[in-house]
């Protein structure tokens, strides 16, 4: 167990973290920050999402996005990905902003700019390659999770169409200029 850890990790309990330990929880297996790091976060582990290491659950910043940021079985929820990726990807926007400002492109999607994807025109952001870093475009802030979500690449997206061609049954065809497209009949 690494102590150095367990006491950084204690000295950076925030506020609106600790709230998530007042009053009543039907299902909450601690009652402070504090217990709940030393008895069972520093004791147990999870694999990162990104890096695919077995880590510490230290290792793993804890998850707001839910109601009331505990699973079912009164743990804290923590993000699919530890600490180090998330900082790599918090370095994956400087890059995007230095592509940005070398190309002239704006960072901020430009007054009528709608997402490259679904067209919607609302939260967009600067969408880029994460391997060749160049500049693809301005997605919505769902279009783009969605990408990440499924690899960012053109593998990903194919294994998501072709579940889907399991059960819709698609003609689908690349046109003259490079547009996969489904097959009017």
């Amino acid at each position: 167990m690494d102590h150095a850890l367990i006491k950084r990790t204690i000295a950076r309990i925030t506020a609106p973290q600790r709230r998530h330990y007042t009053g009543d929880h039907p299902t909450r297996k601690f009652s402070t920050p504090e217990e709940e790091i030393t008895e069972y976060a520093a004791k147990h582990s999870k694999t990162c999402k990104k890096c695919g290491e077995d880590k510490c659950l230290l290792h793993f910043s804890l998850n707001t996005s839910g109601r009331d940021g505990f699973d079912q079985d009164g743990y804290r929820l923590r993000r699919p990905e530890c600490q180090n990726c998330t900082k790599s990807a918090g370095k994956g926007i400087n890059v995007a902003r230095k592509i940005a400002k070398e190309k002239g492109i704006s960072y901020k999607a430009p007054e009528g700019s709608c997402c490259a994807i679904c067209g919607a025109t609302e939260k967009l952001v600067f969408d880029h390659d994460h391997q060749r870093e160049v500049f693809r475009g301005y997605l919505c802030d769902p279009c783009n999770r969605s990408m990440g979500v499924l690899g960012d690449n053109i593998q990903g997206l194919l294994r998501c169409v072709n579940y889907l061609q399991r059960t819709e049954q698609q003609t689908i065809e690349v046109s003259a200029d490079g547009i996969v497209v489904i097959k009017k009949e």
